[in-house]
């Protein structure tokens, strides 16, 4: 169980993956030297496991290596502050920024690790590139901040110039202006010890012809603690495991160490250089406060990086434990002290502008008031906004906003990855935490991106005052976070006009509604399968009005929007018909037209010559003429029919309806059955019944018998009155009737 609690330990500290490289392990195994003469190759060793560092020494950075595994992978390379200069897939060729030593970790392609064993290597393949003018020297740096005393430390170069003709000499001053060689120290790095403050600087010299100095580093003579039983009060130095800067710590060891703040009312903290225990078996437990019965900030076999207190009295203790095999070089550590920030507690609080501008924070040394553990979040989950993954607090920090018009929010703070969680509360008083009332809280974000909270929040009080809490997810972790609040306005759009389309087309339902937002989804009203995100076909769909709504939902915010469309079913002219008429004969076109026909549509005469009307009167000139209709819905393509009208050798000038005086039509009213008596006459006669619309229902060419009575079939007929025109050659007669 002591492993698996280890190995979750040394994921959370060591972070995401960043690009291109892998996260340093802490886990060293293997040791060489790197071979200085070309074309030759050093082994490290036949069993490095995948996320194992092997330590390589005598790197020179005027030459270039090929860094290899055997069965394949991925290579990252850590200088001596386990800085990253370098990563890729094997074989990796490294040109070393300075001379000196490097760990090199071992990875499978994904950063990934295992417990098999791999042949690693390491090949000097060639001089790196001539150095040119004018050489930069860069500036000095050193592994310590404060040295002890006589206790060794290296000094180097960053943003120095690299290639082969490159020389070095390090040079140390006591008071900055009179310098003295070091003897010895000729390299891209030196080892060197002091008892007293010291300045270094390095001259760099180019074969090309050129010399620069590097700026002057002062290093001061600073408290060293070593790891024993016991307690200090310090707020600089270094901090060592029992062997001190050159030794390593013994078997069997268990100490508990505590430090104090030297300064009243700061907040420790430690940032460890290096750290070298046995994996797995021997561990560092760390408490937040002066004992061990303080709460335990984690347990580590790996490197801690940078703890800071936040106890009441700014201490931190430390219980390390080895074991019975072997000891390696421990660790170091710089100790210094920071002060609480000003927003340490909410009547401070730092007011936010609600307009997307991204601030910068830290809440390095931001403490935990005892009254906030009373309203810290539930735990609910790490992607949430109605509370944290864990409940814990570590570095909290106050900051307030007024909220905007729309009463709704969205807050961000991947501006950055820093792992922190945020809370939202309403309060009457600020430093009474019993007037909190909890409103929002997220962890990580809510699209899953970031392990830095982003999220929405809703229905807030327009002009009213939050506050929001800032704390660190890891009770190790503070440091430079990230924050921005936007006011959320979503808008759906409005409603323009109802779109008419012809059936069978495709129609885009934001032709209907505009100033909408974009992302939003389309829900139909009555369920059909003719919807495509905002593609709507009217296929195979009644001739009616269907309905919509278009939802756009950003987080907690939502708003609406509706859109009609309306099918129309083809424009139908009818079918094409015939007409028989004398000359002079005044006649509805209409009637020579068949099935369903849209009126209002525009006749065309046999000179293409558009009529008014549907009433029209026939030639004097018997024969046969044309004449087109073509109806329009408005929406739909023309349709077009034609009436064949024969006009007949009869004059309607000359037709005499008196031969039909004693012909009769009934019943009237009838029920849908009408007989028409012509048994005063043997002539044979044509009958036509049509509508008030002037729309022929029945029709029979010569259907009315001489001497006989003829019955005519009105059932399919709708309630109403009809025209019933009974005509011949020789004259002709209209009757009004009734249908029920």
């Amino acid at each position: 169980m002591q492993k698996i609690l280890l190995f979750t330990a040394t994921l959370f500290l060591s972070g995401i993956v960043a690009f291109g490289q892998c996260a340093n392990s802490g886990s060293t195994f293997g040791f060489a030297t790197a071979p200085s003469i070309p074309g030759t190759t050093t082994q490290i060793t036949t069993c490095n496991f995948y996320g194992e560092a092997a330590t390589v020494d005598g790197f020179l950075s005027s030459m270039m290596y090929t860094l290899n595994i055997a069965d394949g992978g991925f290579v990252t390379v850590f200088d001596a502050t386990l800085t990253a200069v370098g990563s890729g897939s094997v074989p990796y060729t490294f040109m070393p920024p300075a001379d000196g030593t490097y760990y090199l970790q071992w990875n499978g392609v994904g950063c990934t690790d295992d417990f098999n064993c791999h042949t690693t290597s390491v090949a000097c393949i060639g001089f790196a590139a001539a150095c040119t003018n004018p050489v930069l020297a860069g500036a000095t740096t050193a592994t310590v901040v404060t040295a002890c005393d006589g206790a060794p430390f290296t000094v180097s170069l960053a943003g120095a110039a690299s290639g082969s003709g490159l020389t070095y000499q390090w040079q140390s001053s006591l008071n900055g202006t009179t310098w003295s060689d070091i003897l010895g120290a000729t390299g891209s790095t030196a080892s060197v010890s002091q008892t007293v403050m010291t300045y270094y600087r390095c001259i760099v010299t180019c074969s090309a012809g050129s010399t620069a100095n590097s700026s002057a580093l002062m290093v001061d003579m600073g408290q060293c603690v070593t790891m024993t039983n016991g307690s200090v009060t310090a707020c600089s130095g270094n901090f060592f495991d029992s062997g001190g800067p050159t030794g390593n710590y013994q078997n069997f060891e268990n100490y508990t160490f505590t430090i104090t703040p030297s300064t009243p009312g700061s907040l420790l903290q430690v940032n460890f250089t290096a750290f070298n225990i046995e994996n797995f078996w021997e561990v560092m437990s760390v408490y937040n406060g002066n004992s061990t019965a303080a709460p335990l900030m984690g347990q580590f076999d790996t490197n801690p990086g940078s703890i800071t207190s936040g106890a009441v009295d700014g201490s931190l203790t430390f219980v390390f434990t080895s074991d019975g095999s072997v000891s390696y070089s421990g660790w170091a550590a710089t100790l210094s002290c920071i002060l609480p920030p000003a927003n340490d507690l909410p009547c401070n609080a730092i007011l936010l502008p609600v307009d997307g501008t991204v601030g910068t924070y830290n809440n390095g040394g931001a403490s935990v008031d005892a009254s906030e553990i009373l309203i810290a979040p539930a735990t609910t989950g790490y992607n949430e906004t109605d509370g944290w993954g864990e409940s814990t607090l570590s570095f909290t920090t106050w900051f307030k906003f007024v909220a905007p018009a729309s009463g709704n929010i969205t807050l961000d703070c991947t501006g950055n990855s820093f792992d922190g969680q945020v809370a939202i509360y309403s309060a009457t008083a600020c430093g009474d935490y019993n007037t909190y009332t909890f409103v929002a809280g997220n962890d990580d974000a809510m699209d899953f991106t970031s392990p830095a909270p982003k999220f929405t929040t809703c229905g807030l009080t327009p002009g009213a005052t939050y506050y929001l809490m800032y704390d660190s997810q890891s009770t190790l972790s503070s440091g430079e976070f990230k924050i921005a609040l936007t006011p959320l306005t979503v808008t759906a759009g409005a409603f323009t006009n109802v779109l008419d389309v012809c059936s069978g087309e495709m129609v885009d339902l934001f032709s209907g509604i505009s100033g909408n937002d974009a992302g939003g989804v389309w829900y139909e009203m009555t369920p059909t399968v003719n919807l495509d995100g905002s593609d709507f076909s009217s296929a195979g769909l009644a001739y009616t009005t269907f309905n919509f709504e278009y939802i756009v939902t950003v987080g907690c915010a939502a708003d609406t929007s509706s859109a009609q469309v309306h099918i129309f079913g083809p424009s139908l002219a009818g079918g094409n018909g015939t007409l028989e008429v004398c000359r002079n004969e005044s006649f509805n076109l209409l009637d020579g037209l068949n099935g369903t026909v849209d009126l209002g549509g525009t006749w065309y005469n046999p000179s293409n010559v558009a009529i008014v009307g549907n009433m029209y009167t026939s030639s004097n000139i018997p024969g046969q003429y044309n004449f087109d209709y073509i109806a329009n819905n408005g929406v739909c393509p023309n349709d077009t029919a034609n009436v064949l009208v024969n006009v007949l050798n009869c004059d309607a000038n000359g037709i005499d309806e008196n031969v039909l005086v004693d012909m009769t039509v009934y019943p009237n009213p009838t029920a849908g059955v009408l007989f028409i008596n012509n048994e005063a006459s043997a002539e044979l006669y044509s009958y036509m019944v049509t509508d008030l619309n002037g729309r022929t229902v029945v029709r029979e060419l010569n259907g009315v018998a001489g001497s006989k009575v003829t019955e005519v079939n009105l059932r399919n007929l709708n309630p109403g009155m009809y025209l019933v025109r009974v005509y011949s050659t020789t004259g002709e007669r209209t009757f009004r009737i009734i249908m029920n």
